[in-house]
């Protein structure tokens, strides 16, 4: 009986895998926290309505109109843009937490950014 050690895993491969496995698990929950929060759906709803609002402000519409015709309020340009800055920070939190072999730690949703997703 031979052995065929071409099959034999080794500690190294099973350290890399290991770690291959803990970051998918760490970028499967940071995608999880951020669909809770918005569905693809809704992002690209709020997506949508920037590109209505700026479409009708570049036309020369009033503020106010430009808001109205994008379904969008006082206020919800800004959360938009908190919204983006906290989706960059869960993934900046992602990869750190990948390299340092750490926990992640999660970065608390900005206040209003619920409430914005819930609309769309």
């Amino acid at each position: 009986m031979t052995i065929d050690f071409s099959q034999v895993i080794t500690a190294e491969q099973k350290a890399a895998q290991a770690l291959d496995a803990r970051a998918t698990t760490i970028k499967a929950d940071c995608r999880a926290r951020i669909l809770d929060v918005a569905s693809e759906a809704t992002q690209m709803n709020i997506a949508q309505a920037g590109v209505i609002f700026s479409a009708a402000m570049l036309s020369g519409a009033p503020r106010a109109y430009a808001l109205g015709q994008a379904g969008l309020q006082d206020g919800d340009l800004e959360l938009a843009e908190a919204w983006r800055a906290w989706v960059a920070e869960m993934q900046a939190e992602c990869r750190r937490a990948i390299r340092a072999g750490e926990a992640p730690v999660w970065p608390d949703l900005p206040e209003g950014i619920a409430d914005l997703a819930a609309r769309f």
